[in-house]
Parts: C-alpha cells; sequence; structure tokens
C-alpha cells in the first residue's frame, strides 16, 4: 500500500475536485453558443407594461414574458414589401 499522510491526501483530494469542476466548466461553456443572445434591435422585445427591454431566447416565437413583471409581451416586426 503507499503510505499518504493527511496534507497529501488532502491536496490530491482538493486537485482531483478542481480538475472535476474545471472539466464540467469547459464542457458547459462548448455547449452554450453565442448565436442564442446576438444583439440586433430585432430581436428586442420592450414590455408596454413596465418599459424593460429584454432579449428572448426563442426566435421562432412573436410572443414571451417580461421577466420582471410577468407581462405578456409581444415582438414587432416591419413589414418590408
Amino acid at each position: 500500500m503507499i503510505p499518504l499522510t493527511f496534507g497529501q491526501f488532502f491536496s490530491v483530494y482538493v486537485s482531483f475536485w478542481i480538475i472535476i469542476l474545471a472539466y464540467l466548466w469547459f464542457r458547459d461553456e462548448r455547449k452554450r453558443s453565442s448565436v442564442d443572445w446576438t444583439i440586433a434591435k430585432e430581436h428586442l422585445y420592450i414590455c408596454s407594461r413596465c418599459h424593460l427591454s429584454f432579449l428572448a431566447k426563442d426566435d421562432s416565437a412573436n410572443i414571451t414574458r417580461c421577466p420582471r413583471c410577468n407581462e405578456m409581451c409581444f415582438l414587432k416586426r416591419k413589414k418590408r414589401f
């Protein structure tokens, strides 16, 4: 058996958890796509009740809820002829 002191065991234990957390963080960061939260004026929702401007993650929907007051907000798209 390999003899370990308490200090060596503690540093191996902490190093092990730091490596696992770094791996999980890196994997989570790679899953996120930066396209989801691009800022464009066409994707801004403006709440008519509290006047909060916010981005919604779902671009296909024309309606979402305000994160502050939970009011229904509509995405107004410009008509191009």
